[in-house]
């Protein structure tokens, strides 16, 4: 009987072992968690890797919207040179808002060098119903 109860103990300690969150995970806000990802998403897209910055999208927008036809609408590979997200918002505890600053570089033909400029847009970001965020990009 003895035994029977330090293995009892035992399971139940790794199952809530199993069960619990890492301290980083529930440390971090949404704010945090939302900028981390458009941080990464950003990385990817500077990198031309596509294919893996589509899976930052919000899973239904990767419903509706296959990769070969996501791949047509990104426009400016090539030319992004940084991306920092300045500000994170939440309206909601399913809904924030990332402020990000993008540098781009553009070479004219009739100009000695490169031009750099930036722009500062406004990305959505929406909570997924396995509680990761996406991204969910609007229509211009």
């Amino acid at each position: 009987m003895h035994q029977f109860k330090w293995f009892a103990l035992l399971t139940f300690s790794l199952i809530l072992g199993g069960c619990a969150s890492s301290p980083q995970e529930q440390a971090l806000s949404n704010e945090e968690l939302v900028a981390q990802r458009a941080k990464a998403r950003w990385a990817l897209l500077i990198d031309g890797r596509l294919e893996s910055a589509y899976a930052y999208l919000s899973s239904g927008y990767r419903q509706v919207t296959p990769f070969p036809h996501y791949r047509k609408t990104v426009k400016g590979v090539g030319i992004w040179k940084s991306a920092e997200v300045a500000e994170v918002s939440c309206e909601s505890a399913e809904v924030c808002t990332a402020v990000v600053d993008i540098r781009v570089e553009i070479r004219y033909p009739l100009m000695r060098g490169p031009v750099e400029t930036g722009n500062q847009i406004k990305e959505k970001w929406v909570k997924d119903g396995d509680g990761n965020w996406g991204f969910l990009p609007t229509m211009n």
